[in-house]
Parts: structure tokens; sequence; C-alpha cells
């Protein structure tokens, strides 16, 4: 099996490496530039490719796309809404169900609140959003028997217009930043990536550098610095990412191998247990005086528990209960 359609044990060390940078910028940010942003970029441009495979490689069942991704997010994602809303109840903090809801049903990119708590549900929001455009693309794709290469394109440069236009349109400091986190910006990286599975699936992924992944990554990286025009950030800086993210199945043996450190690829496997219960004790520690030591502690130890208990049961449950029957 290619490494194109197979296991690729740095892509698990990518999603630890994503993790551990959203980690650093909430919990000990950087001067001049949001790794927790970075962080998301990087998380979105591995699910661009993840999903690509599935949908226009791999062609798996429609049904089964979204019952896989709802194996791996829904519980998860209900129990820490649940927990978190009877915690800051019992806390005797403020919340309101207009602050519970946008976050529950996935459209809290575009409702903002207050409630940091679950400020974080918004890039949760924009890959739900993906999971059905890309979804669309693979029917229309199948049904139409054409190349998603007809429409991937078009819905990458229709995202990078609108982060380009909404630039242009509001200044910095008015409502620039909440618009980057619209789908139709912030899906960017995950259409483009997307994108670039496909294409080098269908043209051959070349054999690169061993120093053009870093290269990459460092580049996107400085674009993200503050005095950096937002669109640029976005539409190059991202775009790099992507870009990164799919030459990692083929890069030099080294960088796989850095990428596929055991603490990095276990960090990976708990990444989505970690983003979800990260953010309440990163607003404890933000708003509410919790100590930072205790803030992180208690954001592995929640993580490594939801993990354990939620996600990874859930997943094996509706997974097998889920699973097509085998042929006879």
């Amino acid at each position: 099996m290619s490494a194109q359609a197979g296991y690729v044990p740095a892509l698990d060390g990518w999603r630890g490496m994503a993790i551990g940078l959203l980690l650093v910028g909430h919990f000990m940010p950087l001067p001049g530039i949001n790794m927790g942003r970075i962080g998301v970029s990087l998380f979105f441009v591995l699910s661009g490719m993840l999903m690509a495979r599935l949908l226009f490689i791999d062609n798996v069942e429609i049904g089964h796309f979204y019952r896989r991704r709802i194996a791996r997010i829904i519980p998860a994602h209900l129990v820490f809404i649940l927990l978190t809303s009877i915690a800051w109840l019992l806390l005797g903090l403020p919340i309101s169900l207009s602050e519970i809801l946008p976050p529950l049903f996935f459209f809290n990119n575009y409702v903002f609140s207050s409630a940091l708590q679950f400020g974080h549900i918004w890039s949760l929001s924009v890959e739900e959003h993906s999971y059905i455009a890309l979804s669309l693309v693979a029917m229309a794709a199948r049904a139409w028997r054409r190349t998603p290469l007809l429409i991937l394109p078009v819905l990458a440069l229709l995202c990078a217009a609108a982060i380009i236009g909404y630039q242009r349109a509001y200044p910095p400091g008015q409502q620039l930043y909440g618009l980057m986190l619209h789908t139709e910006t912030a899906a960017y990286g995950i259409v483009l990536s997307a994108l670039f599975c496909v294409l080098f699936h269908r043209r051959g992924l070349p054999r690169t550098h061993g120093a053009v992944v870093p290269l990459l990554l460092a580049g996107g990286i400085c674009l993200h610095w503050w005095s950096v025009p937002p669109a640029i950030a976005q539409v190059v800086g991202v775009g790099a990412f992507a870009l990164a993210v799919n030459l990692l199945p083929r890069a030099a043996a080294p960088v796989q191998a850095l990428f596929a450190l055991r603490p990095l690829r276990q960090l990976g496997l708990w990444s989505f247990s970690l983003y979800l219960w990260q953010q309440p004790l990163y607003a404890g520690c933000l708003k509410h005086g919790l100590p930072l030591p205790l803030a992180l502690a208690g954001a592995a130890a929640f993580g490594l528990a939801s993990y354990y208990l939620v996600e990874g049961p859930a997943r094996r449950f509706l997974n097998a209960r889920w699973a097509p029957p085998r042929a006879a």
C-alpha cells in the first residue's frame, strides 16, 4: 500500500504538533505571534487531506463517511458541553442558553458570545461545515462521473476571494478577526489541502528534498507574525501548511522519523479530547485567576479522562455497530 493511501505515522505527529502549538498559544503565549491560530490551521490542513483521501480517493460511501465522523466527534463533544455547563452553574459563573446552543449545534463561528469556555468550538464548526461541503462535492463528482479537480479549485479560489475581500472591506480592529472565523474564510486550508491531495494522487506525489517540509512549516509560521496582513497570513501562510502536510508522506526519512516520534504521535492521538478540555481551563486561567500550573494539569487530566472514558470507547462502540457487513 502506498504512503498516500496507507497509514503514515508522521501524520499523527503532525496532529501532536498542532495541539502542542495550540496549548502554547493559550497557556504560554509568545509576543508577536498567535501560536494557537497556527495550531488550528495545522489541524485544518490535515483534516482536508484526510477527508479528500476518504471521499475522492477511497470513494467511501457517504453514509459511512458521516457515521465515522459522528463516532469520532459527537459523543465527546456532547459530554464536554454538558459537563462544562454543569460545572459553570455549580461554580456560580454566568452562563445562558444563548451561550450553549451555538457551540452545541456548530454555528458559533457565526454567532459569537462572551462564553470563552466554548470559544474554541468555532474551529470545530468550520470542520463540520467542511464535512458537509466536501461530501456534497464528492456526491456531485460521482453522480456526474467527473473529477473533483473541476470543483475544488473553484472552492479554494472563492475562499481566498472572501479572505481578501474581508480584509479590504474591514480595517484591523473592526470586524475583520470575527469574519476570518467564518467557514467561507477559515475553510480555505481544508479545501486547498483537499485539492493538493487529489492533485498529487492523480499526478504522483513528488519526492522532495529533506528541507522542503520544514521550510514550508517555518515559512507559514513566519507569515503569521503580527505585522503581516491577515489575508497574506491566511492565503499564503496556511497555503504553505497545506502543501507541507501533503508532502509529508513522501518527505525524507529523517523528517518523517522526527514527526513519527512516539511522544508526538501519542499527543496526536489524545489531541481531540485535549483540544476540547483545554479551553475551560484556559478560561479559568485567563478570567478567573486559576494558577497556570493548575490549569495545565487540569487540561491534561480532563483531556485524558475524556479520551479514555468517552472518546475512545464511544468511537469503538459506534464504529463496530455501524460497520458495513462483510462479504461472504
